[in-house]
Formats: C-alpha cells, structure tokens, sequence
C-alpha cells in the first residue's frame, strides 16, 4: 500500500519546521509575503501547499515559509512568509476532494521541486507545474 499524500505533507512539513528552528514573532531575518498562483495542465491547482525553504547551498538561511493554495491562488500565512534570496519550493497538490478511503490517492502528481530566487520584499509569483509531471 503507498505512502499517502497527506502523510508526505505532514512529515514534510514536520522536517521543515526542525530545520528551520522554532521563532516567536520578532524573532530572527524579516519575512515577506508571497503570493499568485499555481497551475496544473493549464488549470488552477484545486488545493495543495507551497513550502519555501531558503537555500543553503546558495548561501541563504533563515526560518521556512508556507502557503496553502486553493482554487490556484496562494498566500503565505500570517508571520510565515519568505526571507528573500534564492529558495527551493516544494509543491504538493491534491484535486480537493476526501479520499474513499486510506488506500485512494488523490494526489494530481507527484510533489515538484523548483529553484527560485525572491526579492527581499512582499512579491507575486506564478508557478506553472510542467504537465508532464507524474503522479505517484
């Protein structure tokens, strides 16, 4: 039986958060909203989750960054936006509906990773998920 979505989400979500260290507001790098939208084959991503992670390799540390995307529009949550400077974005995406059951996967394709580079200020992006992506 695979691995479910969800289960996927929530341990990524769970390292992402060790990695990056428990804050309480005021503490550590300034954060900056982001938001736009997110499509799949041409159409609005149903619902799904864009976690940003400053790269390292690149140099760029501080806490992650989260959003949920519904109906194609995102925006990082209250205190939990980006730091700026080059990110690697995993996005996970599902057709929004509840699963029958444990074993039914309803994922639209397998989580996608992308390199980008944002501003040091509140910004707008655009993700367009190649369609070609597979799912699990």
């Amino acid at each position: 039986m695979p691995v479910q979505w969800m289960w996927k989400l929530s341990l990524v979500s769970c390292s992402l958060m060790l990695l990056s260290g428990c804050q309480s507001a005021g503490e550590g790098p300034e954060r900056f909203t982001l938001s736009g939208t997110a499509y799949f084959k041409g159409e609005p991503i149903p619902f799904g989750r864009i976690l940003l992670q400053p790269d390292n390799e690149q140099g760029n540390k501080g806490p992650a960054g989260v959003a949920d995307i519904k109906n194609g529009q995102f925006h990082t949550r209250e205190g939990k936006g980006h730091v700026g400077g080059p990110h690697q974005v995993l996005i996970m995406a599902t057709d929004g509906t509840q699963p029958a059951s444990a074993d039914v996967d309803n994922s639209l394709f397998a989580p996608v990773k992308f390199s980008v580079t944002l501003p040091k200020e509140n910004t707008t992006y655009e993700f367009i998920i190649p369609a070609e992506t597979q799912r699990l």
